[in-house]
Protein backbone atom coordinates (compact mmCIF):
# COMPACT_ATOMS: atom_id res chain seq x y z
CA UNK A 1 0.00 0.00 0.00
CA UNK A 2 0.92 3.59 -0.58
CA UNK A 3 1.81 5.77 2.30
CA UNK A 4 -0.56 8.41 0.93
CA UNK A 5 -3.98 8.55 2.45
CA UNK A 6 -6.98 7.83 0.23
CA UNK A 7 -9.66 10.50 -0.28
CA UNK A 8 -12.71 10.10 1.95
CA UNK A 9 -15.00 9.01 -0.94
CA UNK A 10 -12.51 6.48 -2.19
CA UNK A 11 -13.64 2.93 -2.44
CA UNK A 12 -10.98 0.28 -1.88
CA UNK A 13 -10.61 -2.02 -4.79
CA UNK A 14 -9.42 -5.53 -5.09
CA UNK A 15 -6.91 -4.52 -7.74
CA UNK A 16 -3.25 -3.66 -7.46
CA UNK A 17 -2.17 -1.82 -4.34
CA UNK A 18 -1.46 1.50 -6.06
CA UNK A 19 -4.92 1.78 -7.76
CA UNK A 20 -7.74 3.90 -6.12
CA UNK A 21 -11.29 4.21 -7.39
CA UNK A 22 -13.44 7.33 -6.88
CA UNK A 23 -17.26 7.53 -7.10
CA UNK A 24 -18.87 10.72 -8.50
CA UNK A 25 -22.28 11.62 -6.96
CA UNK A 26 -24.58 14.34 -8.28
CA UNK A 27 -27.68 15.58 -6.43
CA UNK A 28 -30.57 17.09 -8.36
CA UNK A 29 -33.16 19.47 -6.89
CA UNK A 30 -36.60 19.90 -8.44
CA UNK A 31 -38.71 22.97 -7.54
CA UNK A 32 -42.44 23.23 -8.29
CA UNK A 33 -45.61 25.10 -7.28
CA UNK A 34 -48.67 23.42 -5.79
CA UNK A 35 -52.00 25.18 -5.20
CA UNK A 36 -53.45 24.57 -1.76
CA UNK A 37 -56.80 25.97 -0.55
CA UNK A 38 -56.27 27.75 2.76
CA UNK A 39 -59.74 29.34 3.06
CA UNK A 40 -62.71 30.58 1.00
CA UNK A 41 -64.96 33.61 0.54
CA UNK A 42 -68.68 33.57 -0.32
CA UNK A 43 -70.39 36.71 -1.65
CA UNK A 44 -74.18 36.95 -1.60
CA UNK A 45 -76.43 39.77 -2.74
CA UNK A 46 -79.55 40.28 -0.65
CA UNK A 47 -82.33 42.51 -2.02
CA UNK A 48 -84.95 43.81 0.36
CA UNK A 49 -88.23 45.27 -0.89
CA UNK A 50 -90.33 47.58 1.22
CA UNK A 51 -93.57 49.34 0.44
CA UNK A 52 -93.48 53.00 1.33
CA UNK A 53 -96.31 55.52 1.13
CA UNK A 54 -96.05 58.00 -1.71
CA UNK A 55 -97.97 61.25 -1.86
CA UNK A 56 -98.41 62.82 -5.27
CA UNK A 57 -100.36 65.47 -7.11
CA UNK A 58 -102.45 64.37 -10.05
CA UNK A 59 -102.94 66.67 -13.02
CA UNK A 60 -105.72 66.14 -15.53
CA UNK A 61 -106.37 67.86 -18.85
CA UNK A 62 -109.76 68.10 -20.47
CA UNK A 63 -110.09 69.13 -24.13
CA UNK A 64 -113.39 70.62 -25.25
CA UNK A 65 -113.99 70.45 -29.01
CA UNK A 66 -116.34 73.02 -30.58
CA UNK A 67 -117.03 73.13 -34.32
CA UNK A 68 -117.93 76.61 -35.59
CA UNK A 69 -119.33 76.79 -39.16
CA UNK A 70 -117.81 79.68 -41.15
CA UNK A 71 -118.58 78.99 -44.85
CA UNK A 72 -116.88 82.09 -46.20
CA UNK A 73 -114.60 82.32 -49.22
CA UNK A 74 -110.92 82.98 -48.49
CA UNK A 75 -107.96 83.90 -50.66
CA UNK A 76 -105.35 81.67 -49.00
CA UNK A 77 -104.92 79.03 -46.30
CA UNK A 78 -104.06 80.12 -42.75
CA UNK A 79 -102.02 78.10 -40.27
CA UNK A 80 -103.53 76.91 -36.99
CA UNK A 81 -103.37 79.68 -34.36
CA UNK A 82 -103.54 80.04 -30.59
CA UNK A 83 -105.96 82.48 -28.92
CA UNK A 84 -105.49 82.38 -25.15
CA UNK A 85 -106.02 78.77 -24.07
CA UNK A 86 -107.81 77.87 -27.33
CA UNK A 87 -106.12 76.33 -30.39
CA UNK A 88 -107.99 77.17 -33.61
CA UNK A 89 -107.52 74.76 -36.53
CA UNK A 90 -109.00 75.92 -39.86
CA UNK A 91 -110.63 73.28 -42.11
CA UNK A 92 -110.82 74.02 -45.84
CA UNK A 93 -112.66 72.55 -48.81
CA UNK A 94 -112.94 73.43 -52.46
CA UNK A 95 -116.51 74.24 -53.40
CA UNK A 96 -117.51 74.17 -57.04
CA UNK A 97 -118.65 77.57 -58.20
CA UNK A 98 -118.62 78.90 -61.71
CA UNK A 99 -114.96 79.17 -60.88
CA UNK A 100 -113.14 77.22 -58.21
CA UNK A 101 -112.96 79.16 -54.99
CA UNK A 102 -111.27 78.30 -51.69
CA UNK A 103 -113.83 78.54 -48.91
CA UNK A 104 -113.22 78.36 -45.18
CA UNK A 105 -115.73 75.70 -44.28
CA UNK A 106 -115.34 75.70 -40.50
CA UNK A 107 -112.91 76.24 -37.67
CA UNK A 108 -112.38 73.67 -34.98
CA UNK A 109 -111.67 75.29 -31.64
CA UNK A 110 -109.85 73.12 -29.11
CA UNK A 111 -109.93 74.61 -25.62
CA UNK A 112 -107.65 73.03 -23.05
CA UNK A 113 -108.36 73.38 -19.37
CA UNK A 114 -106.24 71.90 -16.65
CA UNK A 115 -107.28 70.91 -13.15
CA UNK A 116 -105.23 69.81 -10.19
CA UNK A 117 -106.33 67.91 -7.17
CA UNK A 118 -104.68 66.54 -4.09
CA UNK A 119 -105.16 62.88 -3.42
CA UNK A 120 -105.58 62.06 0.26
CA UNK A 121 -106.84 58.80 1.68
CA UNK A 122 -109.34 59.17 4.50
CA UNK A 123 -108.54 57.14 7.60
CA UNK A 124 -110.90 56.73 10.52
CA UNK A 125 -109.20 57.87 13.72
CA UNK A 126 -110.40 57.99 17.30
CA UNK A 127 -109.69 60.73 19.77
CA UNK A 128 -110.74 60.66 23.39
CA UNK A 129 -111.13 63.64 25.62
CA UNK A 130 -111.91 63.64 29.31
CA UNK A 131 -114.05 66.38 30.74
CA UNK A 132 -113.69 66.73 34.49
CA UNK A 133 -116.21 68.81 36.40
CA UNK A 134 -116.51 69.58 40.11
CA UNK A 135 -119.21 70.88 42.34
CA UNK A 136 -119.19 72.08 45.88
CA UNK A 137 -121.74 70.51 48.17
CA UNK A 138 -124.54 68.15 47.16
CA UNK A 139 -126.56 70.83 45.33
CA UNK A 140 -123.74 72.99 44.01
CA UNK A 141 -123.28 74.03 40.41
CA UNK A 142 -121.09 71.83 38.20
CA UNK A 143 -117.95 73.67 37.09
CA UNK A 144 -115.18 72.46 34.78
CA UNK A 145 -112.12 71.31 36.69
CA UNK A 146 -109.03 73.00 35.27
CA UNK A 147 -106.48 70.43 34.06
CA UNK A 148 -103.46 69.99 36.32
CA UNK A 149 -100.16 70.03 34.49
Amino acid sequence: MNSEKAPPNAVPSAGPADEVRLSAVQEELEVGVRTTETGSVRVRKVIREELEPLSMRLRQQHVEVTRIPVNRPVEARAEPRQQGDTLIIPVYEYVPVVTMQLTLKEEVHLKTTETERSVVHQVLTHAEELVVERREGPAGEWKPDPPSH
